[in-house]
């Protein structure tokens, strides 16, 4: 025996090591993991990208590594990533890292790796390239041990062009005397996409110069910064530099010194700031020089001295008319010297004569010059003329003469010795009447890259005419020229900035003027002005201006970046797996090429990955699998639309999609725009799976087999695999994977898991087995089955768990087991204790039999609550829904099958049906207890009376007069019957005077709390000798004691814990008490103001009352004391309000809440008593009154009461205030069809109440057979609640009596009446009040949607095909709309070529995706829809019978505003297809000739016989592995009937074996 068991051991432990082999290689990995871990994460970091820089030029990008352990030399190696394909750079240990693009430049050290630290380098390109464009990765290498950690980072790095120009168009050489100013201009400028700033320094170098010196400097901030030495002229303001326009930087020098002479040139730097926020040099330009010689003025001391004069021929004068300006030099002592002179117009050269008697025009007069309109002469020794010929209005002004002398030096040249100025002369030219008009037509703005197009009308001529245009970029700058031409049709002066741009101007025969820019800049903006000039021949012959007209207009040349939009949208973006997703990029057209990327971000993910990349030069780049996406574009006359298509999504795709867009003009990139973030969610579809079990409740007897099935009725594809479980009560008993493999679970025991299996009944219903059922078996089963299906991608998911149970009881045999069923009716009254019986009938005496018990109870049919469960082994737990009443309840079981619950202290809620369910237990002979019977007793209906009240007291009246102040008296209250001997008393003594309000001056609570109102300066003294007798006494009387005196008793008794109910009150007779002393004859003097007044306010307002007493003259040895009481209309006992004591104690009455924080009390004047109430309400209506008692100090100090009064009353009315709400109620209706519209709602209050009223607004939207909803609340505390919660509503207060809501970008499901409600509220009594409400008029919203253009496609079409092949059908809806509201219905027919009047449905297609078949042909019917609005119809295996006209009828629906309801929109039905059948005789013998000669066919002959070989070999293997299993199972078996010869060993199915 011992040799088996041990063989059974050594069996046991061989299949459990078979099953942990992997635990001690578990151990050794974690073990490895955590000490790599200790070891610490290795972070490369890298520059952080992306980064802009520029053809051409050096870079250098830092690297560094972190978190590392061993040496401190780190080596690196930098990879470039193009499309997904790593490219070697450079490497800092490897010498032949480099790939070949990169290893020539690598062996120049054209690209290097500078080291900063063992840890920290720099890459340095010398001359960057494009294809060194790129992700750029930054690795530090492995060094050993485990990889923890990030060893590499990645930054993407961007070649752009080089588009920075500087240029210096000026003259290349100037000479200058000292004191000379000096003006240089160079051109800078930049076509760069990225957002760059520039800066410019203009430089000097001079002979004595090393290196050139910077001038001054306008930086990347517009900040102006000044060169070593040029400090103090840049403060004196002697140099300075303007940016004239946006390319033009100006350097002006008023003054210039001999330290000047030198190259003058401007270098232009290009800056951008990297992610990092750095600013960082991308390019530089340098301009040609201007080399200034600089002359030294020396003045003889000999000098002698001349002055300056200038007239004008006239000084007023009409346009066109000549102008003479003569300027006049007359020297003393000046022999042998030379002038130069000057003509200025407002402080600007004109024109100039040097000494050598060269004229030099300024440029603005150089075309002027170039017409012989204007000219400049020495007419005398010393005189100088300047001559307009035909003066225009702009040559009206100030007009100077500046002249130089100047002396010959001995080697020829000359210097300037000094200067003189005349005096101006003011010249007024008025404008001439002429029949010339110019008008200019041009747009308002253009955008980058197209052509701008100026054209001047000119009317009214009569010659012939010229024209000059002209810009300027600011307001408030200068006009400069850009082309003119001539009369004689001569184009000419183009500016420098245009010389390399195509610009031209025509001459229409109409006379109109045209400038044309070919491709506009952005810096083409502004206003152009046209000169138009009428000439006319004069009679010398030579042509003359007569005329001339400008116009001018401002135009914007907007940039590509501006007006390109994009925009990402999709029709669905809420799919299920398996669903197709169409995603639109859709670009605004605008001439240019245009680049996409589709770029996709993964759920839960930070990482942005590339789909695919479109150059704007055709080619294509996937960065994703090919194969689950579809490309195409569409081009449309205002937008260019990407469509991605996703075929079928998977899990794997849902998450956020984004398209990049780049602008191309003649391959330089003009924009870079990024769509919004499009969320698309892939969801698991909506599980279709149905179970059905044939019972819930499966009943049968000890050693029989009970059979558990369920069923799965239908399942969500023809594809879903499922997984069962089986288990009982939480635990699994044993469960079938995907694969159908069986495994146990841990409530499959060893001694269950021999008598459990699982069989597949069918296709779909799966049953458990249980063999030789026992008592523990009862309980309830579970089957759970999950349904997995497989996504596009291959990867599986589940569905929603669904599962179906069945109660198992087993039982040992038939039991008499049952319950008294006799129903009884139960009164009990209320605080008395109640208890209920519940037992068993024919109790058998039974030591194995127990039993559990359940009481319920309910107050009415329909429900009922567990009041507690006692189990079989003694357990008792209360189910109570009440905390209170499980205090009270006991339960007993006073003998075998009786049971006993009390109820203590009933009270009425404890009436109701009371009954037990009661369950009978047995102890089987492996000492388990199983469910035997179960059985419910009949039910107690309890009654619970209240207690009536029988309370008493003694009403005997007494009087009582008291002579002797030292004395005091008693109030006794004495209670004659009680209602209840459990019951408790609240006494509580008043005293009063004869038809006036009692005071109460003593209470004595019913939990024992003393609550003393003391008389004067008394102390009440309290006593309770018996039960049934209470006593207050009152000592040293006085004579305000006076005054009739009752207590009143409250009855009350505990219900329950913590509540009490009043039972009844009485009131006692009355104590008349009367203090007769001669110090009452001390009162004479003492009155009181006893007038009664009436008041009367309105509610919210404050009053005030008044208490006075007849003092006569002040006497300093009195002081009062003082009470006021409110005497309510409903109430006939009075309520102190407060109490003033004589020795300066305030209080207020803390226990009144009505007048709380409502009172102020004061005194104006000696014996003036003023109260005020704050805040009044309609409660506050009552008598109020005031009681005063004097005091003296008597001859021993102290102070004693010598009088005492009472007031007149004041009545007081509170008036409700009057609603005076009102709510403007127009109504009024809006027509919209504009989606993107909002609309507003107002809400104006044109009255209220109050103005200290606050309002609470209320929005609603009424829809047809609806009930109104709330959409919008503002509350009156300042709080917005929105109950809308799919768009974000606007609200506003243009005023305190105006409430507007606004609803954006309506849709269809907004439509509707809109309405607001005001309600008026008021803060009155520490609480606040609503006053009224009021609801404005009706908005009507409607939203039209447009008209469908639903067509079907009507082509009539032809198909003959031979007996047996695959047909396929089309038919398509020619306009399809873009809309997810839209669907179609679908019905495929035939009409037999025989019979033209009858028509066969094949089969119907609904818009909610059901499809049914022609039964006769449903096996050879394939029906689909590639996409919206396109239908497939396929028949296989064709034969005579399908011949016929074939044609489909297509219904439109379309879902209703309010998202429920589909309805049919329009209808129409395609063109037919006439399928006709033909012989296939030639065709069968083509066949045959292909087939012999298919080499396909060959090598299937070859592969199908190898094929099966290897299945027949596979099948060999696994019944050779199942015989092995077989053997090994049934030794288990043996070695398990060895060891228990008593216990047999179940048979096991073949199913059962197959399973497991």
């Amino acid at each position: 025996m011992r040799e088996k068991t041990k063989g059974l051991i050594l069996l046991r432990m061989v299949d459990v090591w078979c099953h942990l082999w992997h635990l001690p290689l578990l151990l050794c990995l974690t073990g490895l993991l955590q000490w790599d871990l200790c070891s610490g994460q290795i972070q490369v970091q890298i520059q952080k990208g992306p980064l802009y820089r520029v053809k051409g030029y050096p870079i250098s990008i830092s690297c560094n590594v972190t978190g590392f352990t061993g040496p401190p030399l780190r080596d690196f190696q930098f990879i470039v990533k193009k499309a997904n394909m790593p490219l070697n750079m450079i490497s800092t240990s490897d010498p032949e890292f480099p790939y070949g693009m990169f290893s020539g430049r690598v062996r120049k050290n054209e690209i290097e790796i500078q080291r900063l630290s063992g840890s920290s380098v720099l890459l340095r390109i010398q001359n960057l390239l494009e294809t060194d464009a790129g992700d750029l990765i930054c690795e530090t290498l492995h060094t050993g041990g485990a990889y923890i950690g990030n060893y590499a980072a990645e930054a993407k790095l961007n070649v752009i062009a080089d588009t920075l120009e500087a240029l210096y168009s000026g003259s290349p050489s100037q000479s200058l005397s000292e004191g000379d100013p000096l003006q240089l201009e160079c051109q800078v400028s930049t076509q760069t996409f990225q957002h760059t700033h520039l800066s410019v320094t203009w430089f000097l170098h001079g002979e004595q110069d090393e290196n050139p010196r910077p001038i001054i400097t306008l930086d990347k901030d517009l900040t102006v910064k000044t060169g070593a030495g040029f400090e103090d002229r840049y403060r004196a303001g002697l140099i300075s530099m303007d940016k004239v326009e946006d390319t033009t930087y100006r350097l002006k020098m008023p003054q210039v010194q001999q330290s000047d002479q030198g190259k003058f040139y401007c270098k232009a730097i290009e800056w951008i700031q990297d992610p990092d926020r750095s600013w960082t040099q991308i390019a530089h330009k340098t301009t040609t020089a201007c080399n200034v010689e600089i002359k030294q003025i020396e003045v003889a001391p000999d000098v002698g001295s001349f002055s300056v004069s200038v007239t004008a021929s006239k000084k007023t004068l009409q346009e066109g008319d000549a102008l003479d300006i003569r300027c006049s030099v007359n020297s003393q002592n000046l022999p042998g010297h030379f002038f130069s002179v000057t003509w200025l117009k407002n402080q600007q050269k004109v024109a100039q004569i040097g000494f050598s008697g060269v004229l030099t025009m300024s440029d603005s007069y150089k075309e002027r010059e170039n017409a012989a309109e204007m000219r400049a002469v020495k007419t005398g020794h010393m005189d100088y003329l300047l001559t307009i010929r035909s003066a225009r209005t702009e040559d009206q002004g100030q007009y100077q003469c500046e002249v130089w002398q100047e002396d010959m030096n001995k080697d020829g040249t000359f210097k300037k010795i000094q200067k003189q100025m005349s005096s101006p002369e003011t010249v007024s030219i008025t404008a001439k009447e002429s029949d010339l008009a110019v008008v200019m037509e041009m747009k308002d703005a253009v955008t980058e890259g197209d052509p701008l197009r100026v054209t001047c009308s000119v009317s009214g001529f009569k010659g012939p005419l010229s024209v000059s245009w002209q810009h300027k970029k600011e307001s408030g700058g200068s006009f400069s020229d850009v082309i003119s031409l001539t009369h004689e049709g001569v184009m000419k002066d183009i500016t420098a900035r245009y010389q390399s741009r195509h610009v031209q101007t025509l001459h229409s025969p109409a006379g109109n003027f045209i400038l044309e820019i070919g491709a506009s800049a952005t810096s083409d903006s502004g206003e152009y002005k046209c000169i138009v000039s009428e000439w006319t021949v004069q009679s010398n012959g030579e042509m003359k201006k007569a005329n001339t007209q400008t116009q001018q207009k401002a135009i914007t040349v907007n940039s590509v970046d501006s007006k390109m939009k994009v925009r990402l949208k999709s029709r669905i973006t809420n799919v299920a797996i398996g669903s197709p997703v169409e995603l639109l990029c859709t670009v605004e057209k605008l001439s240019v090429s245009l680049a996409v990327r589709w770029m996709f971000q993964p759920r839960n993910s930070t990482v942005q990955t590339n789909i695919l990349f479109i150059r704007h030069t055709g080619e294509i780049t996937w960065g994703a699998d090919q194969r689950n996406y579809q490309l195409s574009i569409q081009t449309l006359p205002s937008e260019t639309r990407f469509i991605l298509v996703v075929p079928r999504a998977s899990k794997q795709q849902g998450g956020q999609y984004q398209c990049q867009v780049d602008a191309y003009q003649k391959d330089v990139q003009k924009a870079l725009k990024n769509s919004n973030l499009l969320a698309v969610t892939v969801q698991k579809p909506v599980s279709k799976m149905n179970l059905y079990s044939r019972t819930s409740r499966l009943e049968t007897t000890i050693n029989t087999d009970a059979k558990i099935e369920c069923s799965v009725t239908t399942t969500t594809t023809n594809t879903s695999r499922l997984m069962i479980t089986w288990m009982i009560g939480s635990q699994m008993l044993l469960t079938m994977d995907l694969d159908a493999v069986v495994k146990f679970g841990p409530a499959a025991g060893l001694e269950i898991d021999q008598r459990i299996r699982m069989e597949i009944r069918q296709k779909q219903t799966f049953q458990l087995i249980i063999q030789q059922v026992r008592a523990s078996d009862s309980g309830r089963y579970h089957c759970e089955v999950e349904e997995w299906l497989q996504d596009p991608l291959g990867d599986w998911y589940s569905l929603k768990k669904m599962s179906v149970s069945t109660q198992l009881v087993v039982k040992e045999k038939a039991s008499d087991f049952k319950m008294n069923k006799a129903n009884s009716q139960l009164t009990v009254e209320e605080g008395k204790q109640l208890m209920l019986n519940c037992s068993v009938d024919g109790f058998e005496s039974d030591s194995t039999l127990r039993y559990s018990l359940t009481w319920l109870f309910s107050r009415d049919p329909s429900s009922s609550v567990t009041l507690l469960t006692y189990s079989h082994d003694g357990r008792l737990k209360y189910n109570s829904f009440d905390s209170e009443l499980e205090g009270r309840l006991h339960f007993s079981t006073p003998e075998v099958g009786v049971f006993h619950l009390t109820i203590h202290r009933s009270i009425q809620e404890d009436k109701g049906r009371y009954y037990c369910q009661v369950e009978q237990h047995q102890l089987d002979c492996q000492g388990q207890w199983s469910l035997k019977a179960s059985d419910e007793s009949g039910s107690t209906n309890v009654t619970v009376q209240l207690i009536e009240n029988r309370l008493h007291v003694d009403k005997e009246n007494r009087i009582l007069n008291i002579t002797n102040l030292q004395t005091g008296f008693s109030i006794d209250c004495v209670i004659k019957s009680r209602s209840s001997d459990a019951s408790e008393f609240e006494v509580t003594w008043s005293k009063g005077q004869r038809n006036e309000q009692p005071v109460i001056i003593f209470r004595a609570s019913r939990d024992g709390i003393l609550h003393s109102d003391t008389i004067g300066d008394k102390d009440l003294v309290f006593g309770h000798p018996s039960a049934m007798q209470y006593k207050l006494t009152v000592p040293n009387v006085s004579p305000t004691d006076t005054s009739l005196y009752h207590c009143q008793v409250a009855e009350w008794i505990q219900t329950a814990k913590n509540k009490w109910r009043k039972i009844g009150e009485d009131k006692s007779g009355e104590l008349s008490v009367h203090v007769e002393t001669e110090e009452r004859q001390k009162q004479d003097n003492f009155s009181m103001d006893r007038t009664d007044k009436q008041l009367e306010i309105k509610e919210g307002e404050q009053f005030m009352l008044e208490c006075s007493l007849d003092v006569g003259k002040a006497n300093p040895t009195y002081l009062y004391s003082l009470r006021w009481v409110y005497n309510s209309p409903e109430s006939d006992s009075g309520i102190s309000l407060l109490s003033y004591n004589y020795n300066g104690r305030l209080q207020y009455i803390t226990e009144n809440q009505q007048f709380k924080d409502r009172l102020r009390f004061s005194i104006p004047t000696s014996g003036t008593f003023n109260l005020v109430v704050l805040n009044s309400d309609t409660a506050d209506r009552g008598n109020y009154l005031c009681k005063v008692e004097r005091y003296q100090l008597n001859s021993k100090g102290k102070w004693e009461q010598t009088a005492n009064g009472q007031s007149g009353s004041t009545k007081v009315r509170v008036r409700s205030i009057e609603s005076n709400l009102q709510v403007q109620k127009v109504n009024q209706m809006f027509n919209i069809t504009n989606r993107q519209a909002g609309f507003s709602v107002d809400c104006v209050i044109a009255s209220q109440s109050s103005e200290k009223s606050a309002f609470e607004v209320t929005w609603f939207r009424a829809q047809k057979e609806k009930p109104p909803v709330t959409i919008f609340t503002a509350r009156r505390d300042g709080t917005l609640h929105s109950a809308v919660s799919d768009k974000n509503l606007l609200f506003g207060r243009p005023s305190t009596t105006h409430y507007k809501l606004t609803v954006p970008q309506i849709n269809p499901t907004d439509m509707g009446q809109y309405y607001c409600q005001v309600e008026e509220w008021l803060l009155m009594a520490n609480t606040w009040k609503k006053l009224d409400s009021d609801t404005s008029g009706k908005l009507s919203i409607y939203v039209h949607t447009e008209a469908s253009g639903f067509r079907m496609n009507k082509a009539n079409t032809q198909l003959k095909v031979k007996e047996g092949e695959q047909l396929m059908l089309n038919c398509s809806v020619d306009v399809i709309e873009s809309d997810s509201r839209l669907r179609y219905s679908l019905t495929w027919l035939k009409d037999p070529l025989q019979d033209q009047s009858s028509s066969v449905t094949l089969l119907k297609y609904n818009y909610d995706g059901t499809l049914s078949y022609d039964s006769k042909l449903e096996g050879r019917l394939l029906f689909s829809s590639p996409k919206v609005g396109v239908f497939h119809f396929t028949i296989y295996k064709s034969i005579q019978e399908d011949s016929g006209r074939y044609y489909c009828q297509v219904e439109l629906h379309q879902l209703d505003c309010k998202g429920i309801k589909w309805s049919s929109k329009a209808s129409d039905k395609s063109g037919f297809t006439e399928v006709q059948f033909v012989g296939d005789s030639e065709n069968q013998a083509n066949e045959l000739q292909k087939s012999n000669t298919d080499p396909l066919g060959m090598a299937l002959g070859i592969t199908i016989p190898l094929i099966c070989f290897l299945a027949l070999i596979i099948l060999l293997l696994l019944r050779r592995e199942h015989k092995r299993n077989s053997e090994l199972k049934k030794k288990k078996d043996c070695l398990w009937a060895e060891n228990n010869p008593l216990s047999p060993v179940p048979e096991v199915t073949s199913a059962a074996g197959d399973y497991s």
